[in-house]
């Protein structure tokens, strides 16, 4: 079935096999059903159920072509101290089963290939394939492989109020300061979804662990603070009202974060906007941020191929994403 008789669940016939797309409001043009931000409720790996103990994850596509993903479990201790002060205890049960990752994707027919360009943990580029479709108003994502492994049901979120869509898109910060202090260098990127909901996330490159196969449990300090120091990610609502932009942290790989706001003014001019306020911590901040390119999602998969293989260098292939 098409994707609109998917969604609309009027079924076509033989004699009009686009019935379902002819008797329903007409969709948008590019007829792309899976922008949003899903959250995951089911997860089956080889026909066993993995959520619990994998917590929830949320995935956002964007209608630009960016997305994003990230699952942080509940009830994480709240150690308000630097990644090289905390004990291997501490640092284990802050990221442990934590993951997720952001980049563009490329839809081909029920295929979505999302081209990971850097994940929450260390690694490098790779792309990943998931069937999809839907049952009612549940997306099913499925592996593309012979056992169809892993599949993954999941729900849109329901749309926040936002007083204006002015900002509505995939940013890249370019600049930022801390209390008057030029800050991190690693870019921000911000998805501001037309639904009110965003996904942020800072990754910095050659964050390396430990190494395959070596248990979380058995990491030191220093192999946590190898892979995942200055990675910051948080996801939750957001508004636009006048010249006022505020962020609500639900989720953050920092719980210290979670549930606070940052907020400020923001400057639009063209496709750049300056963003002046407070941010989740409590810090006076700056931030600039541009606009990205629009990624084409109907356009050939590049040449990197479809699979684990990485995109350029000799950067090893990302693990696979939890849950996805």
């Amino acid at each position: 079935a098409s994707p609109c008789a998917l969604l609309t669940g009027i079924p076509p016939t033989p004699k009009n096999p686009s019935r379902a797309c002819d008797t329903a409001p007409a969709p948008p043009p590019d007829c792309n059903p899976l922008v949003g931000t899903w959250i995951r409720f089911s997860i089956l790996r080889n026909g066993f159920s993995v959520q619990p103990p994998d917590a929830p994850l949320y995935v956002k596509f964007m209608n630009d072509g960016w997305w994003s993903m990230m699952e942080f479990p509940a009830n994480r201790p709240k150690v308000n101290k630097p990644l090289e002060q905390q004990t291997p205890q501490e640092l284990l049960k802050r990221f442990h089963a934590l993951g997720g990752g952001w980049g563009n994707y490329t839809n081909t027919g029920q295929v979505n290939i999302r081209h990971h360009m850097a994940g929450l943990g260390p690694g490098g580029e790779s792309d990943q394939e998931r069937g999809w479709h839907f049952e009612g108003n549940v997306l099913i994502l499925h592996g593309t492989g012979p056992t169809r492994s892993p599949i993954v049901h999941a729900r849109k979120l329901p749309n926040q109020p936002l007083g204006s869509k002015a900002l509505v898109g995939s940013w890249e910060r370019t600049a930022y300061s801390v209390n008057g202090v030029s800050g991190q260098t690693t870019p921000e990127h911000l998805l501001l979804g037309e639904d009110g909901w965003y996904h942020a996330t800072v990754l910095p490159p050659g964050r390396k662990g430990p190494g395959p196969g070596i248990d979380e449990e058995k990491w030191s300090a220093q192999d946590y603070v190898g892979a995942y120091k200055g990675m910051q990610a948080s996801r939750g609502t957001y508004n636009v009202q006048g010249s006022t932009f505020v962020r609500r942290h639900i989720g953050d790989a920092d719980p210290n974060l979670e549930d606070k706001l940052s907020t400020g003014t923001f400057n639009l001019q063209g496709d750049s906007f300056t963003w002046t306020g407070t941010d989740a911590a409590g810090q006076k901040f700056e931030a600039t941020y541009r606009r990205l390119k629009p990624f084409d999602v109907y356009a050939p998969v590049a040449a990197r191929g479809r699979g684990a293989a990485p995109a350029r260098g000799n950067a090893p292939a990302a693990p696979p994403a939890r849950g996805q």
